[in-house]
């Protein structure tokens, strides 16, 4: 609903007044629409002044959200140019139709797909990279987080209990690792005893499953290597067993696959580069490889989702990136916990509050130690790079006194897409028919992902119904996944069994992880053919070790080649401009 005219005129007082009186130094212009949406435009000196600004607006009362059209003296803010790809969408022409148009293929939006796929329309999902996953859901620590950090009657806190909750049908449907570990945030110093207090009301409000507030002793009956392998003596703790984690590439997959099985049809590669609409609904979606007519757009297009926001003329929130630092361990190397332990002192709170939620370490379903995230503003959406004082900062947080620097294989940052009211985004627009936003998906997004698919399913449905169509589930929905094979989790007897069926299950191709020829073939021929070496590590772990493909990654290319009829020199690292080898004329 759009919002009263005077608390609108008295939100873009107030506004101005703010930005007079905290910002005096700069010429900053604010201006405020119908919904309580603000627009600031000015030249600041830093891009944390931005952020800084943009925050302040959001904080307000009543305001939607903020957009943002600052910019920073002596600094170039990358922009992307959509142009060159409406020129080619529009000279080849209407290339599909369909009911939906999905653009986005993170975990949000194969979560989207998946359960779309169970109703009688047509779906076509688009994703810029070359293989699901490929974007912001791929870097990231995989944890589905308990409710106890997320701000009570948020959007983040509904979703993140709903999706936590609905996990475990996802994973026993789909057949991906699943495992509930439990989060253990404990102090040895009583001074911090009321923010594991806070932690514990926060989990009570959101109705998280049964949090607990402990003290030192209970603390070390649920975690005893507390003490016995960090060598803490806690005095309180606040305990939170519904904390999971997961492979979250491994999950998009899964949910990918089984749409497709179920009719949803994927194009990779596929940029989207304009939105078309008729009399105010969405109509069609241009991208370089044609014009595909569609009734609804679901915008789950991670950092990009404000600029297909705009594309289709509901400018109402801006995302920017807060990129974040992972570190990965050696798996050989013994996890301090199988729990998620945060340690809360004088000096980690004091961190947190600076720049992140806290630097942790974590574990995941294959065992691996990850040290970090860190969280830093960036100017560029697709900045990821790490550098020197990012990996200081990060391993500045390992808790595991057996795990030191010379222990990492793998350095990664992801870009969390982050709106400046600091909350998801998932609503049909107020301007446009058709549109629906599923957009400033960062933390917790991952466990939050079956309830956001699940409520944009509940969007379309009451929609349409209210249009005449009632949707009823399709009788040949299949809501199953075959499991892959994993070579090296079977018994001796049925490997052994598993190679005289199929002797290319006897060719380890990754010796790191004892990853077989025959879970590669087994990839490539799946329904979402991987066609680069990323996309097969993805899949099947081959890369992942501790050499990161030194050993394996040439006879992946060779197999990637032979199975797919292209040339060495046409397999890529991670799509266009990465190919992995070229020809040289001498």
């Amino acid at each position: 609903m759009l919002g009263d005219i005077e608390m609108t005129l008295q939100i873009n007082e107030k506004a101005k007044a703010f930005l007079s009186e905290k910002f005096p130094q700069f010429e900053i212009n604010v201006s405020i629409d119908s919904r309580n949406v603000l627009t600031v435009a000015g030249e600041v000196d830093t891009w944390q002044r931005v952020i800084e600004i943009g925050h302040a607006m959001a904080k307000l009362d009543g305001v939607k959200n903020v957009v943002s059209d600052m910019t920073v003296k002596g600094l170039e803010i990358p922009k992307r140019d959509y142009s060159e790809i409406v020129r080619k969408g529009n000279s080849i022409g209407v290339t599909d139709e369909a009911d939906v148009v999905v653009v986005g293929l993170g975990i949000t939006g194969c979560g989207i797909i998946r359960e779309l796929s169970k109703y009688d329309l047509k779906i076509i999902a688009v994703d810029m990279g070359d293989d699901v996953s490929a974007g912001v859901s791929k870097a990231n620590n995989g944890g589905v987080h308990m409710a106890g950090m997320v701000k009570p009657g948020s959007l983040k806190a509904k979703l993140s209990v709903r999706g936590n909750e609905l996990y475990e049908k996802w994973a026993e449907e789909l057949g991906f690792e699943f495992v509930r570990i439990g989060q253990m945030s404990f102090t040895e110093d009583i001074n911090c005893i009321e923010r594991l207090k806070d932690i514990f009301v926060t989990a009570v409000k959101n109705k998280d499953k049964r949090p607990a507030l402990l003290d030192g002793e209970q603390t070390l009956e649920i975690a005893p290597e507390i003490k016995t392998k960090l060598g803490a003596d806690p005095v309180a703790a606040a305990w939170l067993p519904s904390q999971a984690h997961l492979h979250p590439y491994k999950v998009c997959v899964a949910l990918a696959e089984n749409a497709v099985n179920n009719g949803v049809k994927i194009i990779l590669n596929c940029e989207v580069g304009g939105v078309l609409t008729d009399n105010g609904a969405i109509s069609a979606v241009v991208t370089n490889k044609g014009i595909i007519k569609t009734r609804y757009l679901v915008n789950a297009a991670g950092i990009y989702a404000d600029d297909i926001a705009e594309m289709a003329g509901d400018r109402f929130f801006t995302l920017h990136n807060r990129k974040g630092v992972i570190a990965v361990i050696d798996k050989h190397k013994e996890p301090a916990s199988e729990h998620l332990i945060l340690k809360h002192d004088v000096a980690t709170e004091a961190q947190r509050n600076k720049e992140t939620k806290g630097v942790k370490t974590d574990l995941t379903p294959s065992k691996n130690i990850l040290i970090g995230p860190s969280a830093t503003e960036a100017p560029d959406k697709e900045d990821t790079e790490v550098t020197p004082a990012d990996f200081e900062f990060v391993m500045s947080g390992n808790n595991n006194p057996n795990v030191s620097s010379a222990d990492v294989i793998r350095i990664f940052a992801g870009a969390r897409p982050a709106d400046f009211k600091e909350d998801f985004i998932v609503e049909m627009s107020e301007l446009v028919d058709g549109l629906i936003i599923a957009g400033a998906i960062q933390s917790p997004g991952i466990g939050s992902s079956p309830a956001i698919a699940e409520l944009i399913e509940k969007i379309i449905k009451e929609d349409m119904e209210a249009r005449g169509k009632k949707l009823e589930t399709k009788p040949d929905f299949n809501p199953i996944l075959e499991k892959p094979i994993s070579f090296s989790t079977l018994s001796h007897e049925e490997q052994a069994e598993l190679i005289s069926k199929r002797p290319e299950y006897g060719k380890v191709i990754c010796r790191c992880e004892t990853i077989t020829e025959g879970e590669i073939l087994d990839a490539i021929h799946s329904p979402i053919v991987p066609t680069s070496i990323d996309a097969i590590k993805r899949r099947t772990r081959a890369g992942m070790g501790r050499c990161q493909g030194g050993f394996c990654q040439p006879r992946v290319l060779e197999i990637l080649a032979r199975e797919l009829g292209k040339e060495w020199t046409e397999i890529t690292l991670r799509g266009e401009g990465t190919n992995i080898l070229k020809t040289v004329n001498r």
